[in-house]
């Protein structure tokens, strides 16, 4: 921006405030968004008694992090000072932050996200949800729009939640609101997790049952061109689900695996879209994600769009 040159995203303000996840957390708390209890983790903080404050299980979390990155899950106070050092370390090596801090863990909550999209003139809207539990390590492997398991008043909540978070920061461009959400039925509970500040891996499939094409969208944003749509104009049509395609040895615990791609070729049939950044030849190496391709399918249910998936 200070070049000239016309920034394809959201503003550096947003990003900035987004980017360290006690202070995103707080900005929420602020927007009234749900928020899981939290404490940071300072020289002078009883750790042992702050966990107990929040109660176990506890999770350690770099607030630099990501990709599970700075992460451990804490059962009981044996394992708590060891695993709160090993985070830091962990998070000082990978993002140059060594700042953790401690959440309420939930055993087994289910990972959703909301898509949002706002323009420069002061519309901003959400394009629902996407159900991004299926992972390994916390790493998202299959991603589906919209969840099977959420209750129209659950959605209907997050989705104001999402733009209430998106308010607060003054939101622009592409982005998404994740959130986990506890229990099933209208009495679920859903906690603020993070913003993502940027469109994600799993877009297409939100594109698939809204038609709305996301790149295009950021494109016309940041020419100072309005939506292209209203939030009236969004409708859930069929299924959509993506499979991520991952460098892995699964001999190996699925770990990510390095090498030289002999042969890359995307099945003619049946119809699938196949959204690629290799071919045959390249080099995966050991510099970025594992991820090598994402093929996403679309159907009018979310049987069908399983089948589909299975046969490609």
């Amino acid at each position: 921006i200070d070049a000239g040159l016309t920034w394809v995203g959201p503003s550096p303000h947003a990003i900035a405030s987004m980017g360290d996840k006690l202070a995103a957390k707080a900005m929420m708390v602020q927007a009234g968004v749900p928020t899981l209890p939290s404490i940071e983790v300072m020289a002078d903080l009883d750790v042992i008694a702050a966990a107990h404050d929040i109660g176990f299980p506890v999770l350690v979390k770099a607030t630099a992090g990501g990709g599970g990155k700075g992460m451990r899950v804490v059962e009981s106070v044996d394992t708590l000072i060891d695993a709160v050092a090993g985070a830091q370390r962990e998070a000082a090596s990978s993002f140059g932050n060594g700042i953790v801090f401690l959440e309420k863990y939930l055993p087994a909550p289910r990972h959703i996200e909301i898509q949002v999209m706002g323009d420069e003139h002061g519309t901003l809207v959400h394009l629902f949800e996407r159900e991004c539990s299926i992972q390994r390590r916390h790493q998202k492997i299959i991603e589906e729009a919209p969840s099977p398991m959420i209750d129209p008043a659950v959605r209907s909540a997050m989705c104001d939640a999402a733009l209430d978070a998106a308010r607060a920061i003054g939101y622009s461009s592409a982005g998404t609101v994740e959130f986990l959400l506890d229990g099933d039925g209208p009495g679920a509970a859903f906690w603020f997790l993070e913003v993502n500040t940027r469109i994600q891996v799993e877009h297409p499939v939100t594109e698939e049952i809204t038609g709305v094409d996301l790149v295009r969208e950021q494109l016309r944003v940041a020419a100072g061109l309005p939506l292209s749509f209203s939030q009236d104009d969004l409708t859930i049509t069929g299924h959509a689900i993506e499979a991520r395609l991952y460098a892995e040895d699964p001999a190996n615990n699925f770990l990510p695996a390095i090498g030289t791609l002999h042969v890359f070729e995307a099945p003619v049939s049946p119809a699938a879209r196949i959204d690629s950044g290799v071919e045959s030849g390249s080099v995966v190496g050991v510099d970025f994600d594992p991820m090598l391709a994402k093929v996403i399918v679309h159907a009018p249910t979310r049987a069908e769009a399983a089948s589909r998936l299975a046969l490609v």
